[in-house]
């Protein structure tokens, strides 16, 4: 009965996802609501059973060590950040904010330069140097694209030079054609998840009929 249970709110809920090949509806923001709700419901099971009760089941365990001090940072930005539901006290989360933006902003910078300058580096001294240059080149491109000071003008306006300007249309355009591969690849993969999912709800619903049946 469980099975079953669950096998007919599964094929409803990827009905009400698929339905909105037909546009926005209320059956999928149901869908979209108990996915959000559901996801944001776990995370916080896993954060409280892996990461607040560890940190406090040691603190209580042992108060003075000399290890709990390295907790009192993120205990303290935790705290700061829970004010920023406070709107009076809010602008006493801006640290937290701050902090978390700048991390955010270092990790992907050096994510962007070992995960793919690197490597594209690394390949043009590797065998391929005029493919790994032009790959490593337009990188670059659609990297500086996302720059978008400049000195100013005669009145008084940010306007950047004509070399500049060059490299980020071409850095768009890049970034145009990345986009489109990915949604190409994107809708495609849902086309397998549709296929996947209906060939296992085809299947299950037959094995059920035959039990029923006999």
């Amino acid at each position: 009965m469980t099975d079953s249970l669950a096998l007919v709110i599964g094929l409803l809920l990827t009905i009400f996802i698929y339905s909105y090949l037909f546009g926005d509806n209320p059956l999928y923001r149901l869908a979209v609501h108990l996915l959000v709700g559901v996801s944001a419901g776990y995370a916080g099971v896993i954060a409280t059973n892996r990461i607040l009760r560890p940190v406090i089941s040691q603190l209580l365990a042992n108060p003075t060590s000399s290890e709990n001090v390295l907790w009192l940072a993120p205990i303290v930005l935790s705290i700061l950040l829970l004010f920023k539901w406070i709107r009076p006290l809010a602008w006493i989360g801006n640290a937290s904010i701050g902090l978390l933006v700048t991390v955010g902003a270092a990790v992907a910078l050096v994510g962007a330069v070992t995960g793919t300058i690197l490597p594209q580096v690394t390949a043009v001294k590797a065998g391929q140097p005029l493919i790994g240059l032009v790959v490593a080149l337009l990188s670059v491109c659609a990297l500086l694209y996302f720059q978008f000071t400049g000195k100013a003008d005669q009145e008084g306006k940010p306007a950047q030079a004509l070399w500049r300007r060059s490299v980020s249309s071409v850095g768009k355009a890049v970034l145009m054609i990345a986009f489109g591969a990915i949604f190409a690849g994107v809708f495609s993969t849902s086309l397998v998840l549709l296929i996947d999912r209906v060939s296992y709800f085809m299947a299950e619903l037959t094995f059920l009929l035959g039990i029923i049946l006999q």
